[in-house]
C-alpha cells in the first residue's frame, strides 16, 4: 500500500479462523495490524501473520461527525472484529460502538 499507516501494532495472540461452518483454532502466533484512513469515509486494517503466511485486509467504513470524529459503522473481510483491531481503532481516536465487540 502506498499510504502511510496511522498506527501499527505487533502482538502475540491465540488465533481462530471463523466462517459459517464454525471455528478452527490456529494456535498462538505473532502478527501485525496496520491501520490506514483513506481520504473519504473509509479505511482499512492490514493484518499480517507471517508464521501462517496469512494476510487479511479488513475494510472499514466510518460515519464522520461535524467535528471530524470517526465512528465505525461497518467492516468487511473477516467474520468478527478481533479485540486487537478494536483496541487499535480506539487508540487512533475512532469511536467503536459496543455492537462491534
Amino acid at each position: 500500500m502506498s499510504e502511510t499507516a496511522i498506527l501499527s501494532h505487533t502482538f502475540t495472540a491465540a488465533l481462530v479462523t471463523e466462517g459459517s461452518w464454525g471455528a478452527r483454532d490456529l494456535g498462538t502466533h505473532e502478527s501485525t495490524m496496520d491501520l490506514y484512513f483513506h481520504k473519504d469515509n473509509t479505511g482499512c486494517i492490514e493484518w499480517v501473520v507471517p508464521s501462517l503466511d496469512e494476510y487479511e485486509r479488513i475494510g472499514l467504513w466510518f460515519d464522520i461527525g461535524a467535528d471530524g470524529s470517526r465512528t465505525l459503522s461497518d467492516y468487511d473481510g473477516i467474520f468478527s472484529l478481533p479485540d486487537e483491531a478494536i483496541a487499535l481503532l480506539r487508540e487512533a481516536g475512532v469511536i467503536v460502538p459496543e455492537e462491534f465487540e
